[in-house]
């Protein structure tokens, strides 16, 4: 695997906003929190750009685009960080300057509309990136996750079985499995399903969360994932939750995600746990994807077996 080099103090770390706006006061505190740990930061010129017609996207298309490809390839750039997630980032696909990226991998850092370019990445590129927290969602990481997360960027270590508490989660199947992780937002991936940025789930480890969904759709998404032949490819599975979801149902619920778990992955004959936090939780790990982990599902942990940097 061709992995980045760790982020040493002093190096440089660009963000991006390839989705949604961000305010301007989080932009600022994330810039304060990465400048205060010792490294030079660079916003790309349109981060702050709003859409003229769309106020979901930050900046048009072209504008988003040019901020990434300009973060992708400046030899200057140690490390690209995306502000927010939202929606947005599958647009710009065919304006990325595929050609002009380093084989080099640089650290590549979001989360949830990210899912879209993690999977690109690693597609048209070969590069690692990291599920987790973004510029406005650093500040907010309690000390134990900001240890993990600084520590997969900033060292060469094999961090070992992360620290979530087995006490939260489930195992919906047995077993023990190592593969590569990889996954993300399951909408996203489902969305990517049928173009040329499909997800790669063979013999990987696969993590699926989502938020603000109901329970229906984020069926529709599954079903999209095993008609196309993913879930089969996969070698196990860490599910999270689908956050917020109670939003789109009656009180009491009638639908839940622990059900729609098990209706899906119950009879794959796969290691799967459920409710491990990541993704859309207040308090996230950070996960390495394209590195090499071991997930034991009896004892509901999951451990990286490799670096994610050099």
């Amino acid at each position: 695997m061709n992995r980045p080099r760790a982020l040493r103090r002093g190096d440089t770390i660009g963000i991006v906003a390839p989705s949604s706006p961000i305010p301007r006061e989080e932009l600022e505190q994330g810039v304060a929190l990465l400048e205060a740990r010792g490294y030079r930061v660079v916003v790309g010129e349109n981060v702050l750009a709003r859409h003229p017609s769309f106020a979901y996207l930050a900046g048009t298309d072209a504008q988003r685009a040019a901020d990434l490809n300009e973060m992708l390839t400046r030899s200057d750039i140690d490390a690209v960080f995306c502000a927010r997630g939202g929606y947005g980032a599958m647009r710009l696909f065919d304006r990325i300057d595929w050609n002009r990226i380093p084989e080099e991998p640089k650290i590549f850092l979001g989360y949830s509309d990210i899912t879209s370019l993690h999977t690109a990445l690693a597609q048209r590129c070969g590069w690692p990136t990291f599920h987790g927290p973004m510029v406005f969602a650093l500040t907010k990481l309690s000390a134990e996750r900001a240890e993990v997360h600084w520590r997969l960027l900033e060292t060469t270590e094999a961090l070992g079985t992360l620290p979530a508490d087995p006490e939260t989660m489930t195992t919906l199947n047995g077993g023990q499995v190592e593969g590569e992780l990889a996954g993300g937002c399951l909408c996203l991936l489902a969305r990517a399903c049928g173009s040329p940025y499909a997800p790669d789930f063979r013999d990987k480890i696969v993590l699926l969360e989502e938020v603000g969904e109901a329970v229906y759709r984020a069926d529709r998404d599954l079903m999209q994932l095993k008609n196309a032949g993913l879930l089969d490819q996969a070698a196990g599975f860490v599910i999270g939750t689908i956050t917020r979801w109670q939003k789109e149902e009656s009180d009491p619920p009638v639908n839940t995600p622990q059900a729609l778990w098990q209706d899906y992955f119950g009879e794959l004959g796969k290691p799967v746990i459920t409710g491990f936090p990541f993704g859309h939780e207040t308090d996230p790990l950070t996960l390495p994807l394209g590195v090499r982990a071991c997930l034991d599902a009896d004892a509901r942990t999951l451990t990286l077996l490799e670096s994610a940097t050099m």
